[in-house]
């Protein structure tokens, strides 16, 4: 293993239980429990896949059966956080079906085409793990496509005054963003910028870990305010669909 892998693991790990500890010092886990236990997790399953390197058949076993359940957390610890912000949101059905129906299909879809798509990955893999690999790639523009619809909702929705929030999903959004452009990276010149392409996401969750550092410090408030009521919001779009469209006409006369 490289130097500078060792060192941005070290760098992780250390991050990481600072993370945790901030969160478990400020009862975090009452709070966003979800993101709590990915970040438990993730560093369970790093520091047991150290220890398993040595043990190749123990370390891939032990890869593909915590892969999914990485896949798992990963997406709702985003969408807590989505929905802390936009709770409001779900008094319409439809997008209340539709974010998380989205990301499903979007999962499921990319593990379908690896299962079946005989060509993927470009190395020897039985059907199973084409199907993981696949969806993890998908996975990271799902949470790149919910970080960015969390900011421009909120935007748009004038939403201010969540710290938390917008660190913790920003920091999602950067690590997704990362392993994508190292994938990106790997598929246009293979093995040219290997460490780049190799280092480039856990640099990515190096910055993301910084930031949910920055927003774990400071106690996470139980009562948050929600984003503007969706109806009203909605309300508001048709009243100036309703003036356009008056002024159009009055136009066209």
């Amino acid at each position: 293993m490289h130097w500078i892998e060792l060192a941005v693991q070290a760098i992780c790990i250390a991050l990481e239980v600072g993370v945790i500890v901030c969160l478990s010092r400020w009862g975090g886990w009452r709070e966003v429990p979800v993101f709590l236990a990915y970040l438990v997790f993730i560093l369970l399953r790093t520091i047991v896949g150290s220890i398993a390197l040595s043990h190749e058949a123990f370390y891939f076993e032990f890869y593909w059966i915590s892969a999914p359940l990485e896949i798992g957390l990963t997406v709702l610890a985003v969408l807590e956080s989505f929905w802390r912000v936009f709770a409001s949101f779900r008094l319409l059905r439809w997008f209340r079906l539709v974010l998380p129906a989205s990301v499903a299909a979007a999962l499921g879809y990319s593990a379908w085409r690896g299962y079946h798509y005989d060509r993927f990955p470009l190395v020897e893999m039985t059907p199973a793990a084409a199907a993981l690999v696949s969806a993890t790639v998908m996975l990271q523009y799902a949470i790149l496509g919910v970080a960015l619809m969390y900011f421009l909702l909120g935007a748009l929705l004038h939403v201010g005054g969540r710290t938390h929030e917008n660190r913790f999903i920003l920091g999602f959004g950067v690590a997704s963003l990362a392993a994508a452009f190292g994938g990106s990276m790997r598929g246009m010149f293979g093995e040219s910028f290997a460490l780049v392409s190799r280092e480039s996401q856990s640099l990515g969750y190096l910055i993301a870990l910084m930031l949910w550092l920055s927003g774990a410090i400071y106690p996470i408030p139980g009562k948050t305010t929600s984003g503007t009521p969706p109806r009203d919001f909605i309300d508001d779009v048709k009243f100036q669909l309703r003036n356009l469209r008056s002024f159009v006409r009055k136009g066209a006369r």
